[in-house]
């Protein structure tokens, strides 16, 4: 078995080569806000399918999407309502995930023919680095194997998950703490999937009393 290649995201060049990697393709560890996560480009399905195999994931499970900027969310959403758009302005970049409604034209991989799909800022500097350089959304699912705790540290990423083709380490490190807080937007207004780094209370606040805001909690050791 190969060693993953170990690149070091203070270095321009380690971050260049990880994207090409990505666009080629491959499958990478990369630091988001809090944890590593494990990422493929939304536009290679067979590299999709590889972070499943990796994290042995069920396979109706959607992966969370990464994305540069939220400009980039026509490509594989829906125009969002204003109530997201008041969670974008507060949140992003940062650690929430909003669920909203797939435009038809978004890879079967990560919609997993839900209708919907999840999508986030990240608020890392070397992830927003390489998703710039890369110019493509990337899966952003958290680097461990499904039922394990995600991973902080990018040695402990790289052990629990040998099969991937490169480690993009964070050299001031990742913060550690809760993953991203999952919020699905609907019609009859939105519903916390999953409480995490931001609290219910905080997102009530920025939608407002005139907005729905309904619970439907998984458990808090729920990975990316």
């Amino acid at each position: 078995m190969n060693q993953p290649e170990l690149l070091s995201g203070d270095n321009p060049r380690h971050v260049l080569r990880a994207a090409r990697i990505l666009r080629d393709g491959g499958v990478v560890i990369v630091p988001t806000d809090t944890l590593y996560g494990i990422a493929a480009s939304v536009f290679q399905p067979d590299a999709v399918d590889r972070v499943y195999r990796i994290k042995d994931r069920a396979r109706e499970r959607r992966v969370p999407v990464l994305l540069s900027t939220a400009t980039d969310i026509p490509m594989l959403a829906e125009p969002p309502p204003r109530v997201a758009w008041k969670l974008i302005g507060s949140f992003w970049p940062g650690a929430l995930t909003l669920v909203l409604p797939a435009a038809a034209s978004a890879p079967r991989g990560v919609t997993q023919n839900r209708g919907t799909i999840a999508l986030r800022v990240p608020a890392g500097k070397t992830c927003l680095q390489l998703l710039q350089v890369l110019g493509e959304p990337i899966v952003g699912t958290s680097a461990n194997r499904s039922g394990e705790p995600p991973a902080a540290e990018a040695e402990r990423a790289a052990e629990r998950l040998p099969d991937v083709d490169a480690v993009l380490r964070d050299d001031r490190g990742v913060s550690g703490g809760d993953p991203s807080t999952v919020v699905e937007v609907g019609e009859g207004g939105i519903t916390v999937v999953r409480q995490g780094a931001i609290s219910t209370e905080a997102i009530r606040m920025v939608v407002g009393p005139a907005t729905a805001v309904h619970e439907e909690l998984a458990p808090r050791q729920t990975a990316q």
